[in-house]
């Protein structure tokens, strides 16, 4: 049998952070291999490709100049399953370089990709220190530093102010922070950027919920799981709130949904005996 590695043990191995690992996944730089009760799960090349990620960018290399060349791979070399552990790749210069076996696609018998230099635009530099500063703000979240975290987030903004992922975690911050029209306004604008963005109508739900407006709450709760129907949470304050509202039955159906996805969850003990399983 294949063995497959949870994110959290990617992130411990890789050397990475769980968020970065969730983040890789989502813009399909490393795609899990199977998803299960709420947690990714990637084979042995998955994790070879997260290693070769985290080392080119120990080296200076961009997380989108990985992606660019990586996208260049796959049109070239469409048989590979996961390129970023079946090549071999170096740096040389200003450029990267992926060899896979025989196959010629330069002189050198190698796939020779060049970078843009930095007279080309200023907008890919842009790119490139938005995403350092978003990857900084997680850091700083992870190490409990939530005020280098936000700086760096409002950073990342000042250079790419249509950042959804930036804008749902500085969000987080501010609502952290009790910091509530700040928050929502984050979260409004992640939304307008993109409507189906599962983290920020989960966390405006949260905003509503919190200010008693129930059918709000309701709404982006639904929004959200409709987005990712494993998205746990949401499926357990879907659940009370329909509970509340005396729809037991409609409840039910969510806490169990719930315990299929965190068996073992904070809150799957209150759900168990909510349900009459204890």
């Amino acid at each position: 049998m294949k063995r497959l590695f949870d994110q959290r043990q990617v992130a411990k191995l890789a050397g990475i952070s769980e968020s970065q690992v969730r983040y890789w996944d989502s813009v399909r730089l490393i795609p899990h291999v199977e998803r299960h009760k709420g947690k990714l799960f990637f084979d042995f090349q998955g994790l070879v490709a997260f290693r070769t990620v985290k080392a080119l960018l120990d080296q200076g290399v961009s997380l989108r100049k990985i992606r660019k060349c990586l996208a260049r791979v796959r049109h070239l070399l469409p048989e590979l399953e996961q390129p970023l552990s079946e090549v071999r790749v170096a740096i040389q210069g200003d450029q990267l370089i992926f060899g896979k076996d025989r196959q010629t696609f330069t002189s050198e018998g190698q796939l020779l990709i060049k970078f843009e230099t930095a007279g080309e635009g200023d907008a890919p530099q842009k790119v490139d220190a938005a995403e350092e500063l978003f990857f900084q703000g997680l850091e700083g979240e992870q190490l409990g530093e939530w005020d280098q975290a936000r700086e760096k987030y409002e950073a990342a903004l000042e250079l790419k102010p249509e950042y959804p992922d930036v804008l749902v975690n500085l969000g987080n911050l501010l609502h952290r922070h009790s910091l509530g029209p700040a928050a929502e306004w984050a979260f409004r604008k992640a939304l307008f950027i993109n409507p189906d963005h599962p983290e920020a109508n989960y966390h405006l739900a949260l905003l509503f919920e919190e200010r008693e407006d129930l059918e709000n709450a309701l709404l982006f709760y639904r929004k959200t799981i409709h987005e990712d129907p494993e998205f746990a949470d949401a499926h357990f304050n879907l659940g009370r709130l329909l509970d509340m509202r005396g729809d037991l039955l409609g409840a039910k159906k969510h806490w169990r949904q719930y315990l299929l996805l965190e068996p073992e969850g904070k809150w799957s003990q209150d759900v168990r005996r909510w349900l009459g399983e204890e």
